[in-house]
C-alpha cells in the first residue's frame, strides 16, 4: 500500500457573497503559485445558480473551477466562504466528487486568517501527514 497522497484546497465560494471575499482575496493574490504542494479548485453552484463568465474570470491560473452543487451536499458544505483541505490517494484528481478524506476545514474571516491557514495546510501536506 502506498503512503502517496494528494492535498488539494476547495475553495467553496459563489460570485456574489461577501463572506467568500476573503477567498476571493487569496486566489487572486497567487495562492495556487505560492503553495505548490497544493491543488486550489475552485467549487461554485451550478450553472444555474452561476454566472460561469463570472466565475471563471475570478479563477486564477493554477486553479481548477468547479462549477457543481452536487459537490456542496457530498462533502456537506452549507455555507460559502468554506475551505475545505483533502486527501486523496496518487492518482487520483477529481477530489471535487465528494471521494476525497477530509483532513480540515474552515471559514476564514480574512484574507490574513486564509493565508495563516494555508501556509498551514502546505506543510502538513509537505510533511505528509
Amino acid at each position: 500500500m502506498s503512503d502517496d497522497h494528494n492535498y488539494t484546497v476547495l475553495a467553496f465560494v459563489t460570485t456574489t457573497c461577501a463572506v467568500c471575499q476573503p477567498v476571493w482575496e487569496i486566489l487572486a493574490a497567487g495562492a495556487p503559485s505560492r503553495y505548490p504542494g497544493l491543488r486550489f479548485v475552485v467549487v461554485a453552484p451550478s450553472r444555474s445558480m452561476e454566472d460561469e463568465g463570472l466565475a471563471r474570470h475570478l479563477t486564477p491560473a493554477g486553479a481548477h473551477l468547479h462549477l457543481g452543487s452536487e459537490t456542496w451536499f457530498a462533502y456537506g458544505v452549507a455555507q460559502a466562504g468554506t475551505l475545505l483541505l483533502v486527501r486523496t490517494s496518487s492518482g487520483d484528481d477529481m477530489a471535487w466528487r465528494g471521494a476525497a478524506e477530509i483532513v480540515s476545514s474552515s471559514t476564514p474571516q480574512s484574507a490574513e486568517a486564509a493565508e495563516r491557514l494555508l501556509a498551514e495546510w502546505a506543510g502538513r501536506a509537505a510533511g505528509g501527514s
